[in-house]
């Protein structure tokens, strides 16, 4: 029997650190969190974490988010991704492009990436004891296929790595 039937390809259910670029936030976020943190262990091969200079987070009264750039002051154009949990929210299935089934058995619903003015990076959410959870990344893949692959393997290693 697999206890985590739903992992990506080279993910076993092992728990593991979060990945270390988000360590010293972590730290900072989980004194001022209302909701679980949840964070992978790896962030995707197509990142060159040394290229990152920002990461940044905070807690809020319904949550927690935390933030990467490539560089401070330049928005949009140097944004990496994003983790985010907000207590409270709903998932907007409408605005999903796909349902997928995440680890533990968790539903996730898949938007892919835009390519508008906006350029919208691929976003996956779902929800788990009442918390409404989102990573949004640039995951650099060469297809929408290796985004979506790669937006599934950071949710599921935030689940299988559970509540830091």
């Amino acid at each position: 029997m697999l206890a985590f039937p739903c992992l990506a390809p080279g993910q076993s259910g092992t728990t593991k650190p979060v990945a270390k670029i988000l360590r010293p936030v972590l730290l900072k976020v989980k004194k001022q969190a209302h909701a679980p943190i949840f964070l992978p262990s790896t962030l995707p091969s197509t990142i060159n974490v040394n290229e990152i200079h920002v990461v940044d987070g905070e807690g809020k009264p319904d949550g927690w988010e935390i933030s990467l750039f490539y560089k401070a002051g330049c928005g949009d154009a140097c944004f990496v991704g994003y983790f985010e949990a907000k207590r409270g929210d709903e998932v907007s299935k409408d605005d999903a492009d796909k349902t997928v089934r995440l680890a533990k058995g968790i539903t996730g619903y898949y938007t892919a990436r835009s390519c508008g003015g906006s350029r919208t990076p691929p976003q996956i959410n779902w929800a788990h004891a009442g918390v409404l959870y989102t990573i949004q990344f640039n995951v650099n893949g060469k297809s929408k296929r290796q985004d979506q692959a790669a937006i599934i393997a950071l949710a599921n290693s935030a689940i299988v790595g559970g509540a830091r």
